[in-house]
């Protein structure tokens, strides 16, 4: 139904390193709607690009993860996360579908240098109910 592919990175606590890693999970067949814009404030000029990801349940390619709850997913080992994804605040999202690690080595700053339309979870409204069941999810830049 919906054309568009996005790149998620589902963060994990990991108490180990004190730090957060990065689950990288492929969405296809989902609707982004982007919206760029800015604010003139006293100081200049400030960003107020957001977007919104439309999710359907069904006819979605999620490379056979399995989507589950973010409080559920936080408590999966290392292993198991690999095999689910969730949304969460603080997630990033990337339109399209792109070769990246988050690490160490390849920081969230390198992405967005690096990339278009990199975006941060801010909000999850689960419409699951009704006739198109879907999560919309809204994203600042």
């Amino acid at each position: 139904m919906f054309e568009d592919s996005i790149t998620i990175f589902n963060k994990k606590y990991d108490p180990a390193k004190r730090d957060h890693n990065y689950i990288r999970t492929y969405l296809i067949g989902v609707n982004i709607e982007k919206k760029k814009a800015v604010n003139v404030i006293k100081s200049g000029l400030e960003n107020a690009s957001s977007g919104t990801i439309y999710i359907p349940t069904e006819d979605l390619d999620s490379e056979n993860k399995e989507y589950i709850s973010p409080k559920k997913y936080n408590q999966l080992s290392k292993e198991e996360v690999e095999k689910y994804y969730t949304f969460q605040n603080g997630d990033i999202v990337v339109s399209g579908i792109i070769d990246y690690t988050i690490d160490e080595n390849n920081t969230i700053t390198t992405l967005k240098n690096n990339f278009d339309d990199v975006f941060e979870i801010i909000t999850i409204d689960n419409k699951l109910k009704g006739g198109l069941p879907h999560w919309e999810i809204a994203l600042k830049w």
